[in-house]
């Protein structure tokens, strides 16, 4: 879809949170504590790709315990793949790291996650629906060689997160993707809600030279539908 429904303009950003269950202060938080277990990491003597495990880690983290308090549940899918759901809006919630475009609007352009994405995350945005079509979404389950089904009637959002070393900022968004690529990326959304410009998050502390932040946040999904 070259044109996603038009969710997130600055006036309406907050009222579209809502719907999911979400509200901007949690996303901020969220995202603050992600750059600030970032900023943990030592140039000097941290694992090249140690700065975005960091930042994932503490992004999840506190995603997870705020959200926590405000009624949504915490299911690691296959056991590794982390995921919020909202019983009451069924939303479900993961978080991944998207491309330069991330948190912009470039007329037909859109962003496209970092990391290609396995056969779970593609079965899981197979069921997804648009916004209008929600009070439809079927309540299919997965077969029995496959996850159980804690998502079954739910749409699966992505929070996509991009550290912009140039700009000093990270960005973000919440979006509802529609299909992946032949190549397992995610780069069609039935809806993008970001935020104002002002809503950017500052990153003056990046220690990082030479190296790309986004490396390492949010490792590829290559978790198999197949029995462990």
């Amino acid at each position: 879809m070259n044109n996603p429904e038009a969710i997130g303009d600055p006036g309406g950003y907050a009222a579209d949170l809502a719907q999911l269950g979400l509200r901007g202060e949690t996303l901020r938080q969220a995202i603050g504590a992600s750059n600030t277990e970032r900023a943990l990491c030592s140039k000097k003597h941290a694992a090249p790709i140690a700065p975005g495990i960091y930042a994932y880690n503490g992004l999840v983290t506190s995603l997870s315990a705020q959200l926590g308090e405000e009624g949504w549940d915490r299911v690691n899918l296959a056991g590794v793949l982390p995921i919020m759901l909202n019983p009451e809006t069924r939303v479900a919630l993961g978080v991944t790291s998207g491309n330069y475009l991330t948190g912009l609007r470039k007329g037909p352009l859109q962003p496209s996650s970092r990391y290609a994405k396995g056969e779970l995350t593609r079965k899981l945005v197979g069921r997804n629906v648009s916004p209008g079509q929600i009070e439809f979404l079927a309540r299919s389950v997965f077969s029995a060689d496959e996850p159980k089904d804690e998502l079954a009637g739910y749409n699966l959002w992505l929070a996509l997160v991009y550290f912009d070393q140039k700009k000093k900022e990270i960005r973000y968004e919440v979006s509802l993707p529609e299909r992946l690529s032949a190549k397992g990326h995610v780069k069609d959304w039935y809806a993008r809600i970001t935020p104002p410009e002002s809503y950017s998050v500052a990153a003056d502390d990046f220690e990082i030279s030479g190296d790309d932040p986004n490396d390492g946040f949010g490792p590829p999904d290559v978790v198999s539908v197949e029995p462990l």
